[in-house]
């Protein structure tokens, strides 16, 4: 097949913007891409797009935009039972410490080699093997992979160290499954940012241009049957205006991130475009570091989080499309939530918590620690994140009422990715989706105890508490999920009262597309509607209702949206000519 990672440069045009100015008046069909090709915005670049090398810098979407290219063993992690994918059964030891796996038979990589139980053994050794990166931590934290056994061509008998009961959900409906002939001569993946990109899914990655766009085509012989949309085409544009504006001029046929609140009546009234509502069981979340002092005293954080107003973040960042968050953490719609769980908002009690700790008010109105030092504090956002910057400035804003100072510090997502691995924040927030809510096990995952050297130790401020980590361990043995759903339950109490981190807010899950280019999107719970689902055969029953009934047919109304576009065209890519008007559209009340 022909090489799948060829890079180009946009000779001559690079760097050039092109104004494109929207006119009054175009026929549906000028506007109206072929039916075998649809184009998804998509907020940031997640180089060679492996399961390795993955930036994460698309949260919640990463997970999703990869698993159009590899498959995992079952689907999905949001299921109490997954669906049988690359699998056809898993079955377990009485102790649940070795799954048996069979594999379906008609499975063939993209370059025409068989997928085998070799590639399944060699998937779980790699990632043990491969401490860093979005997956390795299934297999290298919990459960603690041990060993595979190939059986035979289609059955691989997988061995942990501890009981292992819910394989199918994690790793099993979440590991993507890597081909070992591709990669077995690799020895750091996480820097293999040139490998191509060879899965089993239903789309072949066969073009990337280093931070400016993906191209993916169907996988003809897919074991589900032949993809309904031919090409995908997927511009990187970061600027969240920029790609919805794109949405509205029908320049992009649909867009990863979540509709804006302040644009959700307008599109969802706007001719030629519908909006749906799914769900990824989506948090937006404030963590702190854990390690750094005065952030390491829990009652210092826990006053910070009595201070935050979650309601009135929902009702100002997202024009009330959401839930409050949690302060036991776990998604409500998680059937292993805390169903008393509630979020503390009490400046009183946070102020009284503060003067009994010995923080005392300086004549500037911020507090000291009792050594002197002024609580004051940066929250690291992303830069392509305006929500989560809007949502920086006013929990700001909050906790000057109990005299404490955070000021917001937006930077690049990679950036920001890499300095919470190295711990070098004091607060940050960031998104994440169904997979850490919906599988019993992510209070385990994200918040026990770090082990020493475990890829995840800064990742989410290193929390450490054993009482919390004596629950979470338990749970994560019980074959009862009554039972584990009490301890869990303790835990996310535990979680509640030390605050290591606070979940801001719950967003609703609206998505907006073009039914004239494809009107075939399924409404994947946790997991929006950007899933192979959407493009697979035989899900039609699942297809996203629109919230809206616009005329699929019509032209958008150019001459109402009335907008101006700076927009960089690179290579066939969408992108903001000018970044100092990032977040003009939705952020415009900050004026």
């Amino acid at each position: 097949m022909p090489r799948t990672n060829r890079v180009r440069l946009a000779a001559g045009i690079a760097g050039a913007a092109l104004i494109a100015t929207v006119a009054p008046a175009a026929t549906a069909q000028q506007q109206q891409p072929p039916p075998s090709k649809i184009t998804v915005a998509y907020k940031s670049w997640e180089n060679n797009l492996t399961p390795f090398t993955l930036t994460m810098g698309g949260l919640p979407s990463s997970h999703d935009l990869n698993n159009l290219v590899y498959d995992t063993l079952f689907w999905s992690q949001v299921k109490e039972d997954p669906e049988p994918w690359l699998a056809e059964r898993a079955d377990p030891s009485p102790d649940r410490k070795s799954w048996t796996v069979k594999l379906r038979p008609d499975v063939k990589w993209h370059d025409g080699m068989p997928f085998t139980a070799e590639d399944v053994k060699f998937t779980f050794e790699k990632m043990k093997s491969t401490t860093g990166g979005r997956y390795s931590h299934h297999v290298w934290e919990y459960p603690v992979f041990e060993s595979a056994e190939v059986i035979d061509p289609l059955t691989v008998k997988l061995n942990f160290r501890d009981a292992a009961p819910t394989f199918k959900i994690l790793p099993g409906a979440d590991l993507p499954m890597v081909p070992k002939h591709i990669w077995e001569q690799i020895g750091n993946p996480g820097t293999s940012t040139n490998t191509p990109s060879i899965g089993t899914g239903p789309y072949k990655l066969v073009e990337f241009v280093n931070g400016q766009r993906y191209r993916f085509e169907a996988n003809t012989e897919y074991f589900k049957g032949k993809p309904k949309v031919d090409q995908i085409d997927v511009p990187i544009v970061t600027d969240a205006a920029a790609a919805f504006a794109a949405l509205q001029t029908g320049q992009v046929d649909s867009v990863d991130r979540t509709v804006p609140p302040e644009l959700y009546d307008q599109l969802s009234n706007q001719p030629g475009i519908r909006v749906v509502e799914s769900t990824r069981m989506e948090s937006v979340q404030l963590h702190f570091n854990n390690t750094k002092a005065p952030l390491n005293d829990p009652v210092l954080r826990k006053s910070i989080t009595l201070a935050i107003d979650n309601r009135a973040l929902v009702d100002t960042v997202l024009l009330g499309r959401g839930q409050p968050g949690q302060d036991g953490w776990t998604h409500p719609d998680s059937p292993w939530a805390d169903p008393k769980g509630t979020h503390e908002f009490d400046v009183a009690r946070a102020n009284r918590q503060l003067d009994d700790a010995g923080y005392r008010r300086g004549d500037d109105g911020i507090r000291r620690t009792p050594a002197g030092q002024p609580l004051q504090f940066n929250i690291t956002v992303a830069a392509n994140e305006p929500q989560h910057q809007r949502s920086a400035q006013l929990i700001g804003q909050q906790v000057e009422a109990i005299g404490v100072r955070m000021t917001v510090e937006a930077i690049d997502p990679a950036t920001l990715r890499q300095r919470r691995g190295n711990l070098n924040y004091d607060s940050f927030i960031t998104n994440l989706e169904s997979h850490a809510h919906a599988d019993p096990d992510a209070l385990s995952f994200f918040f026990h105890s770090p082990v020493p050297g475990a890829p995840s130790a800064g990742s989410f401020g290193a929390y450490a508490n054993p009482q919390f980590d004596q629950f979470v361990e338990s749970a994560r043995s019980q074959v009862d999920n009554g039972e584990r759903k009490r301890l869990l339950i303790e835990a996310q109490r535990i979680f509640a009262r030390e605050a290591p981190a606070l979940v801001l807010f719950y967003p609703n899950g609206d998505y907006a597309f073009r039914p004239s280019a494809y009107n075939g999107w399924v409404a994947d719970t946790g997991h929006g509607i950007l899933t192979k689902r959407s493009f697979i055969p035989g899900y039609e029953d699942d297809r996203a209702d629109a919230v809206n009934a616009g005329d699929s047919d019509s032209s958008p109304p150019w001459a109402a949206i009335g907008v101006v576009l700076g927009l960089a065209v690179v290579g066939g890519g969408l992108f903001v000519a000018s970044q100092n008007r990032k977040r003009e559209s939705y952020e415009a009340e900050e004026a």
